[in-house]
């Protein structure tokens, strides 16, 4: 029997959407600019049309093989990746079809608005201590079997609270590399924001995580500049567009963005969590602030409070301490004295 052909919509990038349009339960508001040129839709903040109070953000993808390949993905990763659990990270919970056949994708809470148009109102400590808790929420995912396959600007956002979030799109299962059809599934990230050998077809890996992150770091560090294949981070130093930055501290921070951008994964800066260690040490907080008081919340500041307590009582013990020497080193003048006393009597 003849199979009857199929048409399927052409190509076609997402035509704005109305304001209250609806996308099965949900409403859209408004668009949401999100700085970025190269990738696959629109996001637009939305309510829920029975509980107004219950907000998402909305990704209308445009119709394209790159959309196709985001939902190929929500649809085989979404059982899995709705156990993923950290604040910072936020990841779809529903999917759909507009009437025009544009593929969408839900992520239900208050998430705030992409970070890039918000930039230029961040200082450089407010934009690296973003950077390390984006490489913080990803130790967890790690830790949980996911990794960020693919970095795309856009998904970045600054939460309602001022701190990172991420849009969990990229987020892939860590490949078995003993398995060699393992090779993940691709939405296709900014180009920028690719590491050498996954553009040579290599599977996602760490290494890989970690140049994405670089190229992310450079932007937000060094500023961005349109090319042909989208958005992409300047070149040059550092210290370029923070003039007040001192030499010592621009080599450092030079030396550690070539790392984590190194042409080689064995040269690149090792995983998300060295790259969070290295970035809190050039803000000078070093290692001895845990990644745990980095990301815990206001209510849980017990534990800081409890550290400095153990120095004030340091402090005492040592206040004390000079003390009972300051009397040791008297005595024996003390004790030498009263012969003298005897002979005047």
């Amino acid at each position: 029997m003849r199979m009857p052909n199929l048409s399927l919509p052409p190509p076609a990038a997402a035509a704005p959407l109305d304001e209250g349009q609806a996308l099965g339960v949900w409403r859209l508001m408004k668009p949401l600019p999100d700085g970025e040129q190269a990738h696959a839709g629109q996001w637009y903040s939305a309510h829920h049309a029975l509980a107004t109070e219950q907000q998402a953000a909305v990704l209308v993808l445009d119709r394209s093989d790159q959309g196709a390949g985001v939902m190929l993905r929500y649809a085989d990763q979404a059982g899995d990746l709705a156990g993923l659990q950290h604040p910072n990270i936020a990841v779809p919970s529903d999917s759909g079809v507009t009437p025009d056949a544009h593929p969408y994708l839900i992520v239900e809470g208050r998430h705030g608005a992409p970070l890039l148009p918000q930039l230029s109102a961040l200082g450089l400590q407010q934009r690296i201590e973003l950077l390390v808790q984006l490489c913080e929420a990803l130790r967890s995912a790690h830790q949980q079997g996911w990794l960020l396959a693919e970095l795309d600007p856009a998904m970045i956002w600054l939460g309602p609270e001022g701190g990172v979030r991420l849009m969990g799109l990229g987020l892939a299962r860590i490949p078995d590399p003993t398995d060699p059809f393992d090779r993940g599934l691709s939405i296709g990230a900014s180009p920028a924001f690719v590491a050498p050998e996954r553009r040579n077809g290599a599977p996602p890996t760490l290494a890989s995580e970690v140049y994405g992150l670089g190229a992310l770091a450079r932007g937000l560090i060094c500023g961005w500049e349109d090319t042909p294949r989208g958005l992409a981070p300047r070149r040059g130093s550092a210290g370029d567009p923070w003039p007040l930055m001192s030499g010592a501290q621009q080599i450092r921070l030079d030396a550690l963005l070539r790392a984590a951008m190194a042409e080689s994964p064995e040269l690149r800066t090792r995983g998300a969590e060295g790259m969070a260690d290295e970035l809190r040490d050039w803000l000078g907080q070093g290692p001895q602030r845990s990644a745990a008081e980095m990301a815990e919340p206001p209510a849980e500041a017990g534990p800081r409070r409890a550290w400095w307590k153990r120095w004030l009582w340091l402090g005492a013990a040592a206040g004390l301490a000079l003390l009972v020497l300051s009397a040791r080193v008297t005595e024996p003048q003390a004790t030498t004295a009263a012969p003298a006393g005897q002979r005047q009597g």
